[in-house]
Order: structure tokens, then sequence, then C-alpha cells
């Protein structure tokens, strides 16, 4: 019989796939378009072609994500959307091959949510299901020796979650989740905008906002034009966001992001902290290339930040390594 190995991630803003011997085979906006026909509604595109429609659709199409802060919202909606995915991958899912899916998840999770990542995989045909917490996924993709008696502190800063966590011997030994992310700053960012300018923007634009100019650095002059619309008289118009106004909006965000970085260092014991203390922070996830976010965080926690170049791909190729790496796969499944 053959087997299918994958490893997945599921996010609140994108669905990744890694596939045994070949890498990332797919990567998607984790986000699906429905529409209203006849007050039913019915599914229409997901992925990048439901993105293309954000805000350009009338009140029949309606595009939502069916995870957010890392749970999964509607379960229909989430299963509809992997079996469109597995198909474009061709994945046979049947007698004569068994299909096995490595998932990255949250650590927050109950085990009511985590049921429901494992019907979603069952639902697409998978006969073998595991749950790895994502944190420990990302540490492996940031080429950490997550086995060695040396513990490291590893935040990463999701799309929908911020995950930090201590590691140490293949396993946890603290860590928190905050059920905020990218996505919450991108909201934030459409909110400020409009509270300074009288102007509403569209979650694109705010993206765009938040990776073209977004930093860190109080004094960067950079800025951006945008296309709005006038609050007062609703009508389009330009308006320039600077760098500025995105550090405003980035601020708060972080600052609970490093209440929980300083909340999970609080409860270590001697030993562990000073592993921390020497080994420093690393920072990965989507969020992690913010300009200045490195200079930002080690003045505010007094310890050295790590940002690698591929920090944003941490997850996915961590599971990369753990679905081509069995050995690696049984230490880490001993110590869940």
């Amino acid at each position: 019989m053959a087997q299918t190995n994958l490893g997945m991630e599921f996010g609140s803003s994108y669905v990744s796939i890694v596939k045994q011997g070949e890498g990332l085979v797919l990567k998607q906006s984790n986000l699906i378009a429905v529409k209203k026909e006849n007050n039913n509604y019915y599914n229409y595109c997901v992925g990048e072609k439901a993105k293309n429609l954000l805000g350009k659709t009338d009140d029949r199409i309606v595009v939502f994500s069916p995870v957010n802060g890392g749970e999964i919202i509607s379960l229909p909606h989430a299963v509809y959307e992997l079996k469109e995915y597995l198909n474009q991958l061709h994945i046979k899912r049947n007698l004569f091959n068994k299909l096995k899916i490595i998932l990255a998840v949250s650590t927050a999770l109950s085990k009511d949510e985590k049921q429901k990542y494992i019907e979603l995989c069952e639902s697409v045909g998978a006969k073998e299901v595991i749950l790895i917490p994502k944190i420990i996924c990302s540490a492996v993709g940031e080429n950490i020796n997550i086995g060695a008696n040396n513990a490291r502190l590893v935040v990463d800063i999701g799309g929908g979650t911020v995950e930090c966590a201590v590691i140490n011997l293949n396993t946890i030994i603290q860590g928190s989740t905050l059920a905020l992310g990218g996505r919450n700053l991108d909201t934030t960012i459409v909110d400020y905008v409009k509270q300074k300018y009288n102007a509403v923007i569209g979650i694109k634009s705010a993206q765009l906002l938040k990776e073209q100019i977004g930093s860190l650095y109080p004094n960067d002059s950079a800025e951006m034009e945008v296309n709005a619309v006038d609050v007062s008289t609703n009508t389009p118009l330009f308006i320039k966001v600077t760098a500025k106004d995105i550090f405003e909006a980035t601020y708060l965000f972080l600052d609970e992001v490093i209440k929980i970085i300083k909340t999970t260092i609080n409860t270590l014991s001697p030993e562990i902290s000073s592993d921390v203390v020497r080994n420093g922070i690393t920072i990965c996830g989507g969020y992690s290339k913010m300009v200045g976010l490195e200079k930002y965080l080690r003045q505010k926690l007094g310890l050295n930040v790590l940002i690698s170049d591929n920090s944003e791909s941490a997850t996915v190729n961590g599971l990369s390594k753990i679905v081509n790496q069995h050995e690696l796969l049984e230490k880490i499944l001993l110590n869940l």
C-alpha cells in the first residue's frame, strides 16, 4: 500500500502544505468566499481567488477565514477548502493510498479544539493525524537543536496568534499564547487611519502599508499613497499614510507581545532562565520581518533578539524537516 505523508499548517492567515520528499507544495491565503443565492449560501472560491474579492463584491458574497485565533470556527468550510487544495495537488485519497498528515497547531488549543483539526484531516481522507505544537515546528525550522539540554525561548508572531515557549529536551518547559496576530494589526491600522484621516481603507491596503512602510523607527520618513473613502462624503480619495502612522498603530500590539514574553521569563527556574539570557530570544512568524523589530524588542526586553533571514517561514521549514526525518518526529512525539 502506498503512503503519502504531508505536513500542514492550517493557520488563521495561510494554509501551507509540505510533502515528504518535495518540500512546500502549496501556500494559499486561508480564506473562503461564499455566495448567497435564494436565501442559501454556496461555496464560491478559496485561497488567493477569495482574497482578490476582498472589498470588491456586493453583499451576496462574503469572504472570511474558517480559522480565527488558531481555532477552527467553521469546520464545514475548512473541510471544503482543504479538499480543494488536495485536489489541486492531485493527492490521492483512497483504499490504496494511506494519507498521513502532521499538523502544526497552537499550544493553547483545548481537547475539543484539537479534535476539530483531527476531524478536518479525517474528513479529507487522512488515516493518520498527528498534532504537533506550532512553536516546536518553528524552533526546528530555525535550526534550533530542541533535543539539547540548553533551553531556548522562541516567539512566533503569526496571523492569528502569538506563541511564546521555552523549549528544552524536545518539550515545552513553559509557554503562553496570545489570541492576537498580524490580522488584528491589519484591523488596528484600518481603525487608526479612519480616526486620523477621517477616511476608510480596506484590509488589503492595511496589509500593504504594514508590509511596505511598516517600521518601528519613530523617525522613519517613508510614506505610501493608498485608495480610501472619505467618511463624511462617502467619496473616493487618495491619502498619504506615513511610517509613523504604522508605528503608532503597532506599538500597543507589541506591548502585548512583550508582556507575554516577560510573563513567560518570570516563571522560569534560575537554571532555565540563565540559558535564555545566554541564548537570547528567537523571533519568527509572518510579522517578524517588520523593520526595526529586532532593535525595538532588544531595547524593551534587555535581551539579545535573533531574527533569521527565513524567520517568516520557520513553521513550514520545520514541518518539512519533521515530515522527512522519522527519528526527529519520534523524539518529539515521546515528549508531547
